[in-house]
């Protein structure tokens, strides 16, 4: 059986079940990397030294990840599905070694800064929720004004908006646990008000996701203002929430984590408040 068959048949299994933007996921890997190594490959010819040999090949290793772990999808379930009795060549590949990455975050003084200087944008919603709770940016450009509590502040999370295909889709949450309630701040409140005006329903950002990121960014960057994409604002919320005396579990369920070994590895940039206040309180331990 060619792979290119299989990979065809898996797509076609999975359009039932999963979610588009992961399917469009999945179909980039197999165009970009699957197709041209693999495609009129006999799935019984492929051959471990093979496999290892095509991963290291790559230049980028989040590139190499993604493609392998597609190709291992595909790959398992084919064997499982037809119930072939040949051995896994996928078992034991060891992927390239990740760099630790440290994405740029804003301060709680150039986040004033940027807030105040972007008001009256029309993708001012999206980021100030991004800003304030810590969202998606898929989450923050789907906000309805009806998942606002517009007394006590408090936002229902409940889904995201994605660019697929050229068309702009509503999803459900990523996860269970990403399906959450969040609580706006009183300055935050009060400005999506202003922006909410007279309208009673309907999203309070009318851009998609990726209009909204570029949009910001060239807006700061002729303005002067301090910028981090989109996707930083929700590393910087984690950040200043945690330096200014958050717990690390509470910012975790407000990201919607299932973990907080989550929060501690992706999203936390700077530890030296933390340890600074956990030295603080030992010596005062200590003193008394």
């Amino acid at each position: 059986m060619l792979f290119s068959d299989a990979a065809a048949e898996y797509m076609a299994d999975k359009q039932k079940r999963l979610r588009a933007t992961t399917l469009e996921g999945y179909r980039s890997a197999i165009r970009c990397h699957l197709m041209p190594q693999w495609g009129e490959r006999e799935i019984e010819s492929i051959n471990f030294e093979e496999v290892q040999d095509w991963v290291d090949s790559f230049d980028l290793p989040g590139a190499a990840e993604k493609a392998y772990k597609t190709f291992r999808q595909i790959y398992r379930w084919i064997l499982r599905r037809r119930q072939l009795r040949i051995w896994d060549v996928t078992q034991g590949v060891e992927l390239p070694r990740k760099p630790t990455v440290r994405r740029p975050v804003l301060t709680a003084a150039q986040e004033r800064e940027t807030l105040r200087g972007i008001v009256g944008q029309p993708f001012e919603a999206a980021v100030l929720l991004s800003a304030t709770l810590g969202l998606r940016r898929c989450e923050s450009c789907a906000v309805r004004i009806e998942d606002v509590d517009w007394r006590s502040g408090w936002v229902h999370v409940q889904r995201g908006l994605h660019a697929v295909g050229g068309e702009v889709i509503e999803t459900e949450c990523k996860t269970k646990l990403s399906d959450r309630r969040l609580k706006l701040p009183r300055f935050a409140l009060e400005r999506l008000r202003m922006i909410r005006g007279s309208r009673r329903s309907g999203r309070l950002c009318l851009l998609d996701p990726n209009a909204v990121a570029r949009r910001f960014r060239s807006f700061c960057r002729r303005h002067g203002l301090p910028h981090v994409p989109m996707t930083c604002l929700r590393h910087s919320w984690a950040t200043i929430s945690l330096e200014h005396g958050a717990a690390i579990e509470d910012i975790a369920v407000a990201l919607g984590h299932s973990t907080v070994n989550t929060a501690m590895s992706h999203y936390l940039q700077s530890f030296r408040t933390v340890v600074a206040r956990a030295s603080s309180s030992y010596a005062s331990a200590m003193a008394g």
